[in-house]
């Protein structure tokens, strides 16, 4: 029977390489894009070399959808989707300084809020599977220069817990942490270096980090309900 994957924030950067990487594992990718329909076009190219099937979805998070028709919808066709992953991400500086809720509403909404609402449809429409949400090394720590982004992902932890208990035994929730992996927007490696030197391990990760993390939750059936910090022991000070 074919796999199907349901991958947000595919188009680029983590979920992108996890997307390459469920087609070497013989998935059948939906790619959940929001703007950048270039890059899932060039996604779906690469991953033809797999012989996996994929299509692309837009969705601006920002706006309302109803779950439950989306996954309806593709059940009625017959693609029954086994995986879940929540990568998609919206990192903004931000402080006790900025004013209003504006900002706050919108991480909450894209980091946390459409996470939220796709893993109860998901469950609401499958008889079982798996969930695998991508989080952030810091929602272990109460500082930051990310106030609205770090609430938001600090609640997608512990929504992660809850889902792992609430909906097994049937489907299985956990989560990756990603620390000094890949340098935010306008940054360089050099720039990872810097920040590895107050870190145990004192060097960077990379994706391959990630992905090995990935396919050990994915594949560990046993295993439900954890994060995995792929981050050189950044969040244990």
């Amino acid at each position: 029977m074919d796999k199907f994957a349901f991958i947000t924030g595919s188009s680029d950067r983590i979920g992108k390489a996890i997307a390459i990487e469920l087609a070497k594992m013989g998935y059948n990718l939906i790619l959940h894009y929001n703007q950048s329909h270039a890059k899932v076009e060039q996604l779906k190219s690469e991953i033809e070399q797999y012989q996996v099937k994929s299509e692309a979805i837009q969705l601006n998070f920002l706006e309302e959808y109803d779950f439950d028709s989306l996954f309806d919808n593709y059940k009625q066709r017959g693609i029954i989707i086994d995986l879940l992953v929540n990568c998609a991400s919206d990192f903004i500086p931000s402080d006790y300084d900025n004013k209003g809720a504006t900002l706050f509403q919108k991480e909450m909404t894209i980091n946390f809020e459409k996470a939220y609402l796709l893993t109860k449809s998901f469950a609401r429409t499958f008889e079982k599977g798996e969930i695998i949400n991508f989080i952030d090394t810091k929602v272990e720590k109460n500082y930051t220069k990310h106030l609205d982004y770090l609430l938001s992902k600090k609640l997608l932890k512990e929504f992660t817990k809850l889902s792992a208990v609430h909906l097994a035994p049937n489907f299985r929730v956990n989560a990756i942490g990603p620390g000094l992996v890949l340098p935010p927007a306008g940054k360089d490696e050099s720039y990872l270096l810097n920040l590895s030197k107050d870190i145990p391990l004192q060097t960077i990760g990379n994706m391959e980090d990630v992905i090995k993390a990935f396919r050990f939750l994915l594949e560990s059936k046993f295993i439900t309900g954890q994060v995995i910090y792929v981050d050189g022991g950044d969040h244990l000070i």
